[in-house]
């Protein structure tokens, strides 16, 4: 059972992750439309601004990936699964936030790996090390860990007939 300040502190942490997204949503919006901008007003594309705008779009596609365990929103074929027994599907669902933990167990150590080979290499237009894009890998991983171990405590409360946890 989850104390009060366990979920203040999940409900936080929640809240921190959205807006981190929406502010690279924004940010993104707002580089894409000076690009286009300085591309067509101007006739002066900027170099910077098209690498930073991929680098958000790295770093949002990721976070967002991690988002959608939480939110339950990716995409997936329950057609199958809504016609077994309740604790059939809460059985599946364990077993599938499982082998996802395991891939992001993976994503975390070899992410970091790389983060840390890449912290030498430098973006080509913005001079910053690609070290901070790769970064990207193990903190999407870290927070796939998070949202599944707790997607998988919620399982585990219905398969035990404690509700959801």
């Amino acid at each position: 059972m989850k104390t009060s300040k366990q979920i203040g502190i999940l409900n936080a942490l929640d809240t921190l992750v959205k807006w981190f997204l929406v502010i690279l949503l924004g940010v993104m919006a707002s580089l894409s439309f000076y690009q286009v901008v300085m591309r067509y007003v101007f006739n002066n594309a900027s170099s910077w601004s098209e690498e930073l705008v991929r680098f958000l779009f790295i770093w949002c596609s990721f976070i967002a990936a991690a988002m959608g365990i939480k939110e339950h929103i990716h995409i997936g074929v329950d057609i199958v699964v809504k016609l077994l027994p309740p604790k059939v599907i809460s059985l599946t669902e364990i077993i599938v936030n499982l082998a996802i933990m395991v891939f992001s167990g993976y994503m975390v150590y070899y992410g970091w790996t790389v983060v840390m080979v890449m912290g030498r290499q430098l973006s080509p237009a913005m001079r910053i090390p690609m070290s901070w894009v790769f970064l990207s890998i193990p903190v999407m991983g870290i927070l796939l860990l998070l949202y599944c171990s707790l997607e998988i405590a919620h399982a585990w409360g219905r398969l035990t007939g404690e509700g959801r946890v």
